[in-house]
């Protein structure tokens, strides 16, 4: 079950059967640290270009450290208020589809 976390609170609520996680705010090294002592079994995280751009290279060595994926994915939405955004379209609209690559996988 792929866990959404949209603010650094939304660490608390981590299962240690938790694999997969997407997240919608820049971590900081400190949550990405708690994100690997919460999740025992983590196997990838989904993040934002946006997001990515920013996260410490430290969080991201941990990451790599532990063999867990970071996902680059451009079809998550980067921040809460764009997730509100999202919910407020309508059923009948269609949200806009990128013309580029969905998903990048970073590895090193």
């Amino acid at each position: 079950m792929l866990r959404t976390l949209n603010s650094e609170l939304d660490l608390t609520h981590l299962l240690p059967g938790d694999e997969e996680i997407a997240i919608s705010f820049v971590p900081t090294n400190r949550d990405i640290y708690r994100m690997l002592q919460a999740c025992h079994n983590l196997k990838a995280i989904y993040v934002h270009p946006d997001i990515f751009k920013v996260m410490p290279c430290v969080g991201q060595t941990l990451l790599y450290m532990q063999e867990v994926e970071l996902v680059v994915d451009g079809d998550l939405l980067p921040t809460p208020s764009q997730l509100e955004e999202g919910a407020s379209l309508r059923e009948d609209e269609a949200p806009p589809q990128s013309s580029s690559a969905g998903v990048v996988l970073v590895s090193r």
